[in-house]
């Protein structure tokens, strides 16, 4: 067992195919079967499931636990080599962050700018994700750094507020709030939960619902005068201050934080230096 095997391993049960965690690692097919039978061989154990009729595999128990050890090493390792490049004075790596749609919509664009300015040897592999899933990606050692726009939900995470937000109630100014279509965002995020809860204070039960995945697309389907939704200060822009728009009463959506979260005791240096870029980002 070496540190190329569980590397091939991790991305072999993140990929669920050969043919892509070699091209993931830039190796060849034969070398991930071969670096899959050293593990077997290794522990004794079979460690996936093979379907021969659509190519796809799936993780066994002992799989499972490997996997979760494995993840546990390769996080230490990158830790590791940054701290090492540290002594040297060198920032170097690859940062691994998760944001929320807004977050990522509305601010990630100008702080990886910022980021790779400052460190010009460094890299960033960005994802967008609802707030639970960032949570599970950080916990899973699949991150290094969330960014997230409500609170966390688990003792293994600590969090630092970065910036503050509000989420305003609009729609086009002929719409009714009982008969309107709204629009949701998918299950798991902050801002469906939030509006949610305020129809529930505003004892209004939706007669349409339709459910999007990106933020921008609210945006606009707002501006197109297809229905009402929530949306951020910092996305929605200019149709706050048209006439052709109507923001509704949100006295009780409080003033949101957005933070950063980590894992307890195990931030690399590299989360560190992309928070202390980014605090204070208002």
């Amino acid at each position: 067992m070496n540190f190329n095997e569980l590397k091939t391993f991790v991305t072999l049960v993140e990929t669920k195919h050969f043919t892509k965690t070699a091209e993931r690692l830039y190796i060849s097919q034969p070398t991930v079967s071969l670096h899959l039978k050293h593990l077997e061989e290794h522990f004794g154990q079979s460690l996936i499931h093979r379907h021969t009729f659509n190519k796809t595999i799936e993780i066994s128990e002992a799989g499972r636990i490997v996997y979760r050890h494995a993840k546990e090493i390769l996080h230490q390792t990158v830790r590791l080599e940054q701290e090492m490049d540290e002594l040297e004075g060198i920032t170097r790596g690859t940062l691994r962050i998760a944001a929320t749609h807004t977050i990522y919509e509305a601010m990630l664009e100008q702080m990886i700018h910022d980021f790779l300015v400052a460190y010009p040897d460094a890299s960033v592999d960005a994802r967008v994700m609802n707030q639970e899933q960032v949570e599970q990606a950080l916990l899973h050692h699949e991150i290094d750094l969330g960014m997230v726009e409500g609170p966390h939900h688990s003792h293994q995470i600590e969090a630092l507020p970065f910036a503050t937000d509000r989420l305003r109630i609009i729609g086009h100014e002929s719409l009714a709030l009982e008969q309107a279509t709204w629009i949701y965002r998918e299950e798991g995020s902050a801002a469906r939960f939030a509006l949610e809860t305020w129809l529930a204070t505003q004892a209004i039960v939706p007669k349409r619902i339709i459910t999007v995945y990106s933020n921008r697309l609210i945006k606009q389907l707002i501006a197109n005068g297809t229905g009402i939704s929530i949306l951020s200060e910092r996305l929605a822009g200019t149709l706050l201050d048209s006439n052709r728009f109507k923001t509704h009463d949100d006295s009780r959506i409080d003033q949101r934080v957005f933070q950063f979260i980590t894992l307890k005791g195990e931030t690399t240096r590299l989360s560190h230096k992309w928070m202390k870029e980014h605090s204070g980002s208002d």
